[in-house]
């Protein structure tokens, strides 16, 4: 039988080491002077967020470049008031979606994979017949694909309008077109002209 003693002066891992001492007991220098960093981003409520929306098109920028602008703004990086987790991100209305184009020989080249679940179930498409197929889907999983895998970009992506054609039934929003044209897309976002 073991005696109090022998466990008592006994090393118990990580409670007795200096970091955990050092971070969190007030014994050695550490505990609030560790924490003395200051964090990058700012901090606000879900509520203090005012959103706006903003209108791209597809047959301007390839798909790529389309679907990380679109994820940017969803996210609300451009924003000087970033907060991670406060959803403090803007709607995307993407309009001309059987317009998109990939640059290069992606149509061909690119393969999309699904499974149907069963047994020998691999179906697969080149991006090319995915276009021609379902526009508006390959833009919204192209932006899926960039956004992190949380609960709360799927939130965001509840934001993301893909249409078909030049017409869009969001016109009550307002949203605010983006020229795609000009060399730093993101500058000027938000700022009225």
């Amino acid at each position: 039988m073991k005696s109090k003693s022998s466990t008592k002066n006994r090393f118990l891992g990580w409670q007795n080491t200096p970091i955990q001492q050092a971070s969190f007991g007030s014994s050695t220098r550490g505990g609030s002077y560790n924490h003395r960093f200051k964090m990058k981003h700012s901090t606000g409520d879900v509520q203090e967020v005012s959103m706006s929306w903003y209108l791209l098109d597809a047959s301007k920028l390839p798909v790529g470049r389309l679907a990380s602008l679109a994820a940017t703004l969803l996210m609300g990086k451009h924003k000087p008031t970033f907060t991670i987790g406060a959803g403090s991100g803007d709607g995307v209305i993407i309009v001309n979606a059987e317009k998109a184009f990939f640059t290069s020989n992606k149509a061909d080249k690119k393969v999309y994979y699904r499974h149907t679940g069963f047994m020998g179930g691999l179906k697969m498409q080149t991006a090319g017949e995915a276009l021609s197929k379902d526009p508006a889907k390959v833009l919204h999983d192209a932006v899926q694909g960039m956004m992190p895998k949380n609960r709360l970009s799927r939130y965001q992506l509840t934001r993301l309008k893909v249409y078909v054609g030049a017409d869009h039934p969001m016109k009550a929003q307002k949203p605010q077109e983006i020229n795609l044209e000009q060399k730093s897309i993101l500058k000027n976002v938000g700022k009225v002209a």
